[in-house]
């Protein structure tokens, strides 16, 4: 059986004869920063999520420190769950505030609001919740409800939910901003880049001045906000637009595809897959291991069958993290840790055929077995 690697990243012939068609005019034109191609792409990625308003930026960590900053966070705290990229930490740090952490529920890899309220105090400014590998909480509406009701601002980090919807909104429009990233591996890319998306009006302009050094028109030298360059280059952009308008037959082909390993799955009752109850991006097919499975042997065991699993999503909480261990000495935090600790992510991209799929299944059952016999 041929290697089955965690990600692959195809970009069809059409797709990559547009691209080049309209860098050839970018060269031409000699336009290769703030341009037409930026603004394009954002009221094209609005128009497919639903929101009012989008900002293209230079990464997703960006994305989320611009809003932060943009809330005005500053001096007081931001909560974050604790099983999530350090981006999502890092953004609330360089946008002045302190960071407490939330537990979460490993069953949605997301804080219930029950863990979200135990996390907030009275100087709690933003709670920033995380669509993991695409799943919207099913606790979200709830979340943003209280949130307003306290005054605290709600930030999504939509890094992996292009394409996510839960009762027909898309990931990023329950809170005040949604934040996107696309990255080399996210189910569109621009190979760096990130989306702001809101509906607020006054928030989307102040993260433009923030994006362009706190200037509000592109070419004249006043500033008016201690901003910096968070700019996206029409190149990025070029390739945006093309990434979007395949996003959603891409998404599609994930779906089917993490439909079909839920069926199949259904064989190994000792793992949990997790298949949200909601169209999602299916940039991650997780699935919850058995109590105490040794996760680096199940993932050799899988190398020597030819198939390489994903990176979690994420293996270690961010306070057991080397940099963050000695600003939360102590601290237990149960559902996150058995969440990053307990879960496995399989590959899952449109080319993965059902051959390969169900070879995969096969090499999970056999590996598992071969594991807990140890």
């Amino acid at each position: 059986m041929p290697f089955v690697p965690a990600v692959e990243i195809e970009v069809p012939d059409a797709e990559r004869r547009q691209v080049l068609d309209e860098v050839d005019r970018l060269l031409r034109a000699g336009r290769f920063s703030q341009g037409v191609n930026v603004e394009a792409f954002e009221e094209e990625f609005a128009a497919f999520t639903g929101a009012p308003h989008a900002v293209a930026v230079a990464s997703g960590t960006t994305a989320l420190e611009l809003i932060l900053r943009a809330i005005g966070v500053g001096g007081r705290e931001v909560v974050v769950p604790a099983g999530t990229n350090f981006a999502t930490y890092i953004a609330a740090e360089r946008a002045g505030a302190t960071v407490r952490l939330a537990d979460a529920d490993p069953a949605t890899m997301a804080p219930t609001l029950e863990q979200l309220r135990a996390a907030c105090t009275s100087h709690t400014a933003a709670v920033t919740v995380v669509h993991t590998g695409g799943l919207i909480s099913p606790e979200t509406e709830a979340i943003a409800a209280w949130c307003e009701r306290r005054g605290i601002a709600l930030v999504e980090d939509c890094a992996h939910a292009h394409g996510s919807e839960r009762e027909r909104r898309h990931a990023g429009t329950f809170g005040v901003a949604g934040a996107f990233s696309f990255f080399a591996t996210k189910v569109m890319t621009t190979g760096e880049g990130g989306m702001i998306i809101t509906g607020d009006a006054h928030l989307a302009e102040e993260i433009r001045l923030l994006r362009n050094l706190g200037k509000s028109e592109a070419w004249v030298s006043r500033h008016t906000r201690p901003g910096w360059n968070a700019r996206l280059p029409e190149f990025a952009a070029v390739l945006g637009r093309a990434q979007l308008a395949r996003l959603p037959a891409n998404v599609t082909a994930r779906r089917k595809i993490a439909d079909s390993y839920a069926e199949a799955l259904r064989d190994l009752p000792a793992v949990q897959f997790l298949l949200p109850d909601h169209p999602y991006s299916g940039y991650k097919a997780m699935l919850l291991l058995p109590s105490g499975t040794d996760r680096d042997a199940l993932k050799a065991a899988l190398r020597e069958r030819s198939v390489q699993a994903a990176g979690e999503v994420y293996e270690t909480p961010l306070h057991q993290q080397p940099v963050l261990a000695e600003r939360y000495p102590g601290l237990r935090l149960p559902g996150a840790e058995h969440a990053c600790a307990g879960q496995l992510c399989l590959p899952i991209y449109p080319g993965l055929d059902d051959t390969r799929l169900h070879h995969v299944v096969r090499a999970l059952s056999e590996s598992l077995a071969q594991v807990r016999a140890r």
